[in-house]
């Protein structure tokens, strides 16, 4: 290694401490996350309190970046060096708040940032934590990749809080699908054959979709909701509208279940006459691609802390993340720590209750050191960084 055994080993120490001594605040950020919940491009105030801190600890900070209001890059630098982005996730789930926990992603990226760049005198190079809006819905990561924002990121780190501490972890790829039926009202009782009703329509198409599971490859996905459907019991739907999410193991089979989904639904409006609108969103998330390199580092950090992860289980519970597609951009590290019991599920009133409790917050203390320790495995040896990039590049 360019930089000694020793020192950085006392240098780890130093991360952990410091870590601890901004623990309260960190803490205190993470629970006004939690407790002041904002969805995809909305999370005006999560911004404005990880700018505050970050600006206190001496980064330059750079608002709305890629032309989004809720973007933003923080930077600290010495010398030349390798590029480490640590990224902060902070938007609520629609109706649930904090249940994916991300309130504890942001600001342990944070914290790992600090910390890591407090050791910039000794391991010359940049250091970012970049806010990134929207990952439950939005794609706000997939904005920044198109401004350039990864051009001279080396590698791209983050933890997600789950029911199982593992390193490696799996996401699958996935399309966002709004559709519409417009149909036409009608007394339901008096004139039910002067209408044209976009609710059957809507059941067709949800049906035909049920059917359609039977022949899914292993671990694909087709799920949604519906929004609007109807506004009387006597009137025939006009309108009825929602979204459908459609995911796979990789982007080519998800596209090719994406035309099965949009001929179903065409095929419902030709049978009950609706006109069927569908649009996307502008472009879906893609699977998550594993970095070994930057895997066993973040092990052999997270085991110096005493936190020891569970073997990972390809694509088991794997949802989906923006951070896929950075996966695909730069080396990228997406490991998870538990903050719950494995009965819990995702994106549920327990897993929101668990984001803010002294479990959640004592994995994203780990999780920031361990984040930390490893971008300064990177800093003190580049040979790792193009160790890194030669997996990467490899696919």
């Amino acid at each position: 290694m360019s930089v000694a055994q020793a020192p950085i080993s006392q240098l780890k120490d130093e991360i952990s401490t410091r870590i601890d001594v901004l623990r309260p605040e960190l803490e205190r950020i993470g629970r006004d996350i939690h407790a002041n919940p904002e969805i995809a491009y909305e999370e005006h105030r999560a911004v404005a309190w990880l700018a505050e801190l970050l600006k206190k600890q001496g980064f330059s900070v750079e608002l709305g970046v890629a032309n989004t209001e809720t973007a933003f890059v923080a930077s600290r630098r010495n010398g030349t060096g390798p590029t480490i982005a640590f990224l902060s996730e902070y938007d609520a789930l629609r109706g649930l708040g904090h249940g994916c926990g991300h309130n504890l992603i942001a600001t342990a990226s944070a914290g790992a940032g600090i910390a890591l760049a407090d050791a910039l005198g000794r391991l010359p190079g940049r250091v970012l934590v970049i806010g990134t809006p929207a990952e439950e819905g939005g794609g706000g990561k997939i904005r920044l990749i198109r401004a350039g924002i990864f051009q001279e990121v080396d590698a791209a780190m983050m933890f997600h809080p789950d029911t199982r501490t593992q390193v490696l972890h799996w996401a699958l790829a996935v399309t966002h699908m709004h559709f519409a039926f417009i149909g036409r009202a009608a007394h339901a009782s008096g004139d039910p054959e002067k209408g044209i009703n976009a609710l059957d329509a809507f059941v067709l198409a949800y049906n035909g979709i049920s059917l359609l599971r039977q022949q899914l490859k292993e671990g694909a996905r087709l799920h949604g909701f519906l929004k609007e459907g109807g506004t009387a019991p006597n009137i025939i739907p006009e309108r009825t509208s929602g979204e459908f999410l459609v995911r796979a193991r990789d982007e080519a089979y998800m596209q090719e279940l994406v035309q099965k989904v949009k001929n179903i639904f065409q095929a419902a409006a030709l049978a009950t006459g609706c006109e069927v609108r569908l649009s996307f969103d502008e472009e879906p998330y893609a699977d998550l691609r594993n970095n070994g390199v930057l895997a066993k580092l973040f092990e052999e950090n997270l085991r110096r802390l005493g936190v020891d992860p569970v073997e990972g289980v390809p694509w088991a519970g794997a949802g989906s993340t923006d951070m896929g597609n950075v996966s695909h951009v730069v080396p990228a590290l997406h490991p998870t720590i538990g903050i719950a019991p494995a009965e819990v599920p995702g994106h549920s009133q327990a897993f929101l209750e668990a984001s803010g409790s002294l479990r959640g917050y004592q994995a994203m203390v780990d999780a920031a050191k361990a984040l930390a320790m490893t971008g300064a495995d990177l800093l003190a040896d580049p040979a790792l960084v193009e160790q890194a990039k030669v997996e990467f590049r490899r696919g």
